[in-house]
């Protein structure tokens, strides 16, 4: 006699399957709230848990459409919170920038950037590190937890302090590559880090790269340990846009820190300039007969350095860009290549310690033609 085998009913089997699919429905759902790094709790997706599944009796299409206006009314939370959330962050990085930018110094920029990131991306703690060489330095940090442990012995382990860009580290990488790294399990990377996780209990964080110019000149570590929030995908994207705002502030202040500098430079210049004027316009006049001007000679390997450094040569040259020549004049005077004027030109400026001519000229004029050039 054979084994009686005992079949669920056609509409228990239905009723499982959707079952089935309201919990993948409803997983799903959570998990791009997750992604987004958004609150999971929605109306919409309450309904969704709490819709009775389909089961056998009279009322099985009733008990369908109901599970069916669940899923809409979730799946339609869901969008109303994606659909904002990269606009309200974009505008929140930007207004933080803005902030961030009034600084009137570079102190008041790296004082702002912590607090104002932690606020446009929702994080708990914000580190700001300048990259020196091989080593990245704390200099600036920022906590919405300032009583806990945790950020007394963070405290202590950034002031003063200086790490060191290994080989392999996650911050040595970022620096090479200048990409931002959103570390999910910091237990588990063997490149973190290790204060980060055993002092800062950092278990997820983000870092970037602040780039000015050509260099990466800083680096942001981010994180939301305090309130235990997940960090994804939306956050390395909103850290990594804030961290490029902040490279450029800080390379619009040092142009114009530059520019400022030139004109402070060439103001002196024009004064010392207008002095010199001033001085031979009242000098006496003289009737004696100028001297007869040195003749050119060839240029010789080796000359006598005078007591300023500079060669006979080199003053001669000198005393010719002192009057405002060009190095074809300058050339053409003392019968030599203008390559060989330039190289003259190098070294002057090199043993003035100067950048450029007009330094030199400035500086010549301010130090009374200390240099034994006569003009």
């Amino acid at each position: 006699m054979g084994t009686l085998q005992l079949y669920p009913a056609p509409l228990e089997v239905e009723a499982n399957a959707v079952a089935l699919r309201r919990e993948i429905v409803d997983a799903k759902l959570r998990a791009m709230l997750a992604t987004a790094a958004l609150p999971p709790a929605a109306p919409g997706l309450d309904d969704l848990r709490l819709a009775e599944p389909l089961a056998s009796g009279d009322d099985e299409l009733g008990k369908l459409d109901e599970l069916f206006a669940a899923t809409e009314r979730a799946m339609n939370a869901v969008t109303e919170k994606l659909l904002p959330a990269p606009l309200l962050a974009a505008r929140r990085v930007n207004l933080a920038l803005d902030h961030v930018q009034a600084g009137a110094t570079l102190t008041d920029v790296m004082r702002a950037v912590p607090s104002e990131l932690c606020w446009a991306g929702d994080f708990d703690r914000v580190l700001f590190s300048r990259v020196e060489e091989s080593s990245w330095v704390p200099a600036t940090w920022y906590t919405t937890d300032p009583g806990s442990a945790a950020t007394v012995a963070f405290g202590q382990l950034v002031h003063g302090s200086r790490f060191t860009l290994s080989n392999g580290s996650i911050e040595a990488e970022i620096v090479r590559r200048r990409v931002t790294a959103l570390v999910t399990d910091a237990a588990e990377e063997t490149r973190t880090f290790p204060p980060l996780l055993s002092v800062a209990e950092c278990q997820s964080y983000i870092v970037a790269p602040v780039v000015s110019g050509e260099a990466v000149v800083g680096l942001l570590h981010a994180d939301a340990a305090a309130s235990g929030r997940r960090l994804a995908e939306a956050d390395r994207v909103t850290l990594r846009a804030f961290a490029d705002g902040v490279g450029l502030i800080l390379e619009r202040m040092a142009l114009v820190e530059a520019l400022a500098k030139q004109r402070h430079l060439i103001a002196d210049a024009l004064a010392a300039a207008e002095r010199a004027v001033a001085a031979i316009a009242d000098a006496p006049v003289s009737l004696a007969p100028r001297p007869p001007e040195p003749i050119a000679t060839s240029h010789r390997a080796e000359e006598p350095l005078a007591h300023d450094g500079l060669t006979a040569r080199e003053r001669e040259v000198f005393a010719l860009l002192v009057s405002g020549a060009t190095n074809a004049a300058i050339a053409d005077r003392l019968t030599v290549s203008e390559t060989t004027v330039k190289s003259h030109v190098k070294h002057i400026l090199r043993k003035m310690h100067v950048g450029n001519r007009a330094e030199a000229i400035a500086k010549y004029l301010r130090d009374g033609n200390n240099l034994g050039v006569s003009r």
